[in-house]
């Protein structure tokens, strides 16, 4: 069908040839109610006598008939290949949709990517599809030296001799850890969730009906033509937001409780209990500071007492000099009894003859000298 009818642009997928309705960012466009027959809806023929026939074996060759839809985000490309759902021929088939847009927390607390991390080359905006899809172009040029026409990158496009080669690459992909690709989930997603619903067609009297509009035969409308009904269930979404398990606040909140509860603490506990701590702190720190100022004490008073020392050997020196000269006399302890005795006879005396130093009485007896 041209593209004009359509309101479609064509992309390429794993499938080939695909059509992506509603994908113009800059011009989108809008329902204004929802429910059946307010969205998109359209009569395909198949065309199964146009179908390849299988030849040998390929993963590329179809075995189903019908078409294969996808519903996704404007923001992120077609990977229908994996993450689309078949519409089968002879039937209608309703889609109800209800938007979903998911909010995830970044590191510590999960393990999205964040929005202003660089973007995926070939895409404005990141998405796990648009990972994948780098994932396996990077794959297939490492093995094969070329690219399938739906991946992204400047590599030349592979031909069809290259068909194995490049179901090896993307097997071995498969196959491989997430370690070789890690494609992280964003940290603000937009998805559609959907309902399926399906009734026969065409009806015994639309079939002649079909059959003279489309001059095909009743059986040939009946193993070809299907309709597809997509649908908003309302014109509103649901918001699915990952939180933290524990902020401050409620840490806080249930730490308090706890306390009160069992051991009736309060605002003044806590605030006693700080006292304690910084007090208990500060003697450690006084434990730890007061070596330092006793080592210090100690080194005054050794200081001191070396000035004490030297002052008193100073003292002794100059007394030793004093001696030397001759300037201090000396007396008999003899002639010191005598004297008393002659102070009592002779009290009126004022000159007592036994008070005159040793070295003028010859005869007296050599005795034990003492200083005055």
């Amino acid at each position: 069908m041209p593209e004009a009818d359509l309101l479609a642009t064509m992309v390429y997928t794993r499938y080939g040839k695909c059509y992506t309705f509603n994908g113009n960012k800059t011009s989108p466009k809008r329902v204004r109610q929802g429910g059946t027959g307010n969205g998109l809806e359209l009569m395909l023929d198949i065309q199964q006598d146009e179908y390849l026939p299988i030849w040998r074996e390929t993963n590329e060759t179809t075995l189903e008939a019908g078409i294969r839809v996808q519903i996704h985000s404007q923001n992120e490309p077609p990977y229908i290949h994996q993450l689309g759902f078949g519409v089968s021929p002879g039937f209608q088939t309703f889609v109800s949709c209800q938007e979903q847009r998911l909010t995830y927390l970044p590191q510590p607390w999960g393990n999205c990517r964040a929005s202003s991390e660089p973007v995926i080359p070939g895409y404005d905006t990141y998405s796990v599809s648009a990972c994948r899809l780098h994932c396996e172009s990077t794959q297939v040029q490492r093995e094969c030296n070329c690219r399938m026409v739906h991946m992204p990158g400047n590599a030349d496009i592979c031909t069809p001799s290259k068909i194995k080669c490049v179901d090896k690459a993307l097997a071995l992909l498969q196959k491989s850890t997430g370690d070789s690709c890690p494609c992280e989930t964003p940290c603000n997603l937009t998805r559609y969730g959907k309902e399926l619903s399906m009734v026969k067609i065409p009806s015994r009297g639309s079939a002649r009906y079909l059959s003279r509009k489309y001059q095909k035969s009743e059986e040939y409308i009946r193993d070809n033509f299907l309709i597809l009904d997509i649908f908003f269930e309302a014109l509103n979404y649901e918001t699915i937001e990952q939180k933290k398990a524990y902020d401050i606040a409620g840490l806080l909140g249930d730490i308090g409780g706890q306390m009160g509860l069992f051991i009736g603490a309060s605002i003044l506990t806590i605030l006693e209990i700080l006292d304690y701590i910084y007090e208990v702190v500060k003697y450690k720190i006084k434990q730890l500071l007061k070596p330092k100022k006793s080592q210090k004490q100690q080194n005054q008073r050794n200081l001191i007492q070396e000035q004490i020392q030297r002052t008193k050997n100073l003292r002794e020196q100059n007394l030793r000099a004093q001696l030397a000269a001759g300037t201090i006399a000396t007396v008999r302890f003899e002639e010191v009894k005598v004297k008393a005795a002659n102070e009592v006879a002779q009290p009126h005396s004022a000159h007592p003859t036994s008070i005159l130093p040793n070295h003028h009485n010859a005869q007296a007896v050599v005795q034990q000298d003492f200083a005055c």
